[in-house]
């Protein structure tokens, strides 16, 4: 007999994602036109952002886009640290290095290899931002990159398309797909994906080479210093729970795009650095205490305060769903050989461990406790001790402040946990009129005097807002 009390909870759910997707369907139809304007955040920031690219990207494929997501994904690993390659400076947000950056001359760039840049400014000229390469920009990059190829080469198996090998070994698609997928997967210059795929996965696997180098002490958990991550002012070093979801999302979705490529060993092999890492999570960076996932401070930290519970924390909870019954939008990791069994065997594996849905609803129930005020969520859940380079008052960038950015994927991660009550609440801020813009065309905004501070219109958020959308959207379906 099924349970009433279950059914009434599922209708209750299914009518509030009907109400959500209402409202963002007016919510896409109002940014899609901030969407397809460059990869750069926009507003002042004129560059490239490797970290804020691999959400922009991902819209942009969701959008339709592929031939440009391919020239840029490639122009964006082509930029790649290798000695001598082009000039890279470093330092500019570290208080190790008294917030000066200094040129990275052959050696530094030697330990820096494998890693991308922070920022791409022009050809020729890159910037690392901490003492090191940061974490997320490089493991965002791998996971999008790998999220988008894999996609692509889905879409070809499913339509029976065979994929070939030329007489030089390079991966090629028959010349007889359809007239949609020979729009979509142009092989002109380097927008064919196949053709991306050949440049960029022995890229990636040098990328994950360089992020393992970060995990000093063999724990399965990343390591940083101050400011190598998003926020550049908080002054994070340790073990830091948004830097593993980063790292996470890398593996889970490389490792789908090498079972995709046939690679079925070093798709394991990614896999099982993954489930290392997620275990690690659990075992080092779980609080009972605080009743979430919290960061693991290092002793010269000079952030603060040590047990900071922080928004981006519920990247984590994305990460550890990615690819699996909770995701929407997932790519398995079906093996070729077998055909679809296996890939349905693959799928149903993937239902997450009752332990960690547990805490990760209990870490959603502290974000909303903890970081929430009068509803607006805030990146940090109390005033900061210590901030740089620029010394922050409360309410201002990230001091207690509301982000667009990361409330999109605090959206994406409670529907991943069917949370939808909560996802209406915040798609309400997000989507706000009562401002001379909307809330999500803003970099950040002060709660208390709901005014819109940095960068206008901020793509970054726009896209982020966007993606989770989309997943929502493809749940409903």
């Amino acid at each position: 007999m099924p349970d009433n009390g279950s059914s009434t909870s599922a209708a209750n759910s299914s009518s509030g994602w009907i109400s959500f997707i209402d409202n963002a369907n007016r919510f896409l139809q109002k940014t899609q036109e901030h969407v397809l304007q460059g990869i750069n955040p926009g507003g002042v920031y004129q560059a490239i952002w490797c970290r804020d690219a691999a959400y922009i990207l991902r819209d942009w494929f969701l959008s339709g886009n592929v031939g440009g997501v391919m020239q840029q994904i490639y122009q964006i690993w082509s930029h790649q640290i290798e000695p001598k390659r082009e000039k890279l400076v470093y330092g500019r947000g570290s208080p190790e290095m008294k917030f000066l950056s200094e040129v990275a001359k052959a050696d530094k760039q030697k330990e820096f290899r494998g890693a991308l840049p922070t920022t791409i400014y022009q050809a020729g000229f890159s910037e690392v931002y901490g003492q090191n390469p940061d974490i997320d920009s490089t493991a965002l990059m791998i996971s999008t990159t790998s999220w988008i190829l894999a996609r692509c080469l889905k879409s070809r198996q499913s339509l029976s398309e065979p994929l070939s090998t030329s007489d030089d070994g390079t991966i090629v698609a028959s010349e007889h797909s359809s007239d949609y997928i020979s729009a979509l997967l142009s092989k002109l210059g380097m927008t064919d994906p196949l053709k991306v795929a050949e440049f960029v996965v022995p890229r990636m696997l040098n990328a994950v080479e360089y992020l393992s180098t970060r995990d000093i002490d063999n724990d399965g958990l990343l390591e940083q210093n101050h400011n190598e991550d998003w926020m550049d002012t908080v002054l994070r070093a340790g073990k830091i729970v948004y830097s593993q979801a980063c790292w996470i999302l890398a593996l889970s979705n490389l490792a789908s795009l090498l079972s995709q490529l046939g690679k079925d060993n070093e798709s394991d092999k990614i896999a099982r650095l993954a489930d290392r890492a997620i275990k690690a999570v659990d075992k080092n960076l779980w609080s009972e205490e605080d009743g979430c996932y919290l960061d693991k401070q290092e002793t010269h930290h000079i952030g603060g305060p040590y047990r900071t519970l922080t928004q981006d924390v519920s990247l984590y909870l994305v990460a550890i769903t990615e690819n699996t019954i909770n995701d929407s939008l997932k790519v398995t990791r079906g093996r070729k050989r077998n055909g679809q069994e296996e890939e349905q065997k693959q799928t149903k594996s993937k239902i997450l461990d009752q332990n960690l849905r547990n805490r990760s609803n209990r870490t959603l129930d502290a974000i909303r406790t903890r970081a929430w005020k009068e509803k607006w969520p805030l990146v940090t859940e109390v005033e900061l001790k210590a901030t740089g380079p620029w010394i922050l008052k409360p309410y201002q960038y990230h001091n207690q402040t509301f982000w667009p950015w990361t409330t999109g994927i605090e959206i994406l991660a409670r529907s991943r946990f069917d949370r939808v009550e909560e996802c209406n609440i915040l798609f309400s801020k997000l989507a706000s009129e009562g401002h001379p813009h909307m809330h999500t065309f803003y970099e950040w905004i002060n709660p208390i005097t709901d005014e819109g501070s940095g960068a206008y219109p901020f793509r970054t958020g726009i896209s982020a807002v966007r993606m989770s959308i989309a997943n929502i959207i493809e749940k409903i379906k």
